[in-house]
């Protein structure tokens, strides 16, 4: 039987997974992410792999591929973790590294954010479509495939985080990003140690204040949405990452403040392509997998 390996790699956690060839998911395993040294966190990826195939009792030379996202600025083609904000890592050579670990193996490094997208894009049987991924968490990005290939641009393709919003200071990330909606938060609230969790609760509830500060990010991310709609109309907009994958009601206030936008006859009823991610917080592990398991990755 062969196997796949997948990892996704984040400032917090590093997720490992060990996949069957058909995507059966056959285990999971979460640690804490090395943040101040890459040999260390580096090495911690392998012993996470290795630990999952001992436990599974499966063999090394069993192991068909292995996917791994991180974050940040990727060089797909050499393996290359460019540059990674939240983790340890400047011009790391991680694919060359993991071979050496894996000889048998396929290796597969890219964008995290990608990855997801991918798993995204199979699971829905796309093979022509256009398909945009937007992900919220602690930054905003996207990524968009149109025919079964990523649009990469120059290399920067998709950082909407670095969009402006209404003045030319203030960009999409600062505005609705989860650290920008609880620094504000806690400034109303004179507390420092309140969480975005707590937030939302407050939100539920029905807070006031708490509603002016969601709603202002509904709004920012309801016209980031419509342009990508009137740019690049695309089949399908998946939002998803951590916010939205806790926060569904958050997707449907965003649909409904697109709806709103899209007057022209042409544009009615194109929100209706807006959806939740289909694999939630495992989009980054199951795209990995994906890479190696739908087809050959370029």
């Amino acid at each position: 039987m062969e196997y796949i390996l997948a990892a996704d790699i984040g400032g917090t956690k590093l997720a490992t997974a060990l996949f069957i060839k058909d995507g059966t998911v056959a285990k999971v395993n979460e640690i804490r992410s090395e943040k101040n040294d890459g040999e260390i966190l580096f090495q911690s990826l392998v012993d996470s792999f290795k630990s999952i195939c001992v436990n599974e009792r499966v063999n090394l030379d069993d192991i068909n591929g292995i996917a791994v996202g991180i974050p940040g600025i990727v060089d797909t083609e050499k393996g290359i973790a460019v540059f990674q904000n939240n983790l340890p890592w400047r011009d790391f050579p991680l694919a060359e590294r993991l071979a050496n670990e894996f000889p048998k193996s396929k290796i597969v490094i890219d964008n995290d954010v990608y990855m997801a997208t991918w798993g995204e894009y199979t699971n829905r049987g796309f093979s022509t479509e256009t398909l945009v991924y937007v992900t919220l968490s602690t930054g905003i990005s996207c990524c968009s495939i149109h025919q079964g290939a990523f649009l990469r641009g120059a290399g920067m393709a998709g950082e909407i985080g670095f969009c402006l919003t209404d003045t030319s200071e203030t960009t999409l990330e600062s505005l609705v990003s989860g650290p920008a909606l609880e620094l504000k938060g806690q400034k109303l609230f004179g507390n420092p140690e309140l969480t975005l969790k707590e937030m939302m609760e407050y939100y539920y509830q029905g807070n006031s204040h708490i509603l002016s500060i969601v709603n202002e990010a509904v709004t920012a991310l309801a016209k980031e949405v419509y342009h990508i709609i009137v740019f690049s109309d695309p089949h399908c907009i998946v939002l998803g990452g951590g916010i939205f994958n806790h926060h569904p009601e958050l997707i449907e206030l965003v649909r409904k403040e697109v709806r709103q936008y899209l007057r022209h006859p042409l544009l009615k009823g194109k929100e209706e392509r807006i959806e939740a991610s289909a694999y939630k917080g495992e989009a980054g592990l199951r795209g990995a997998a994906s890479t190696v398991i739908n087809r050959e990755y370029e």
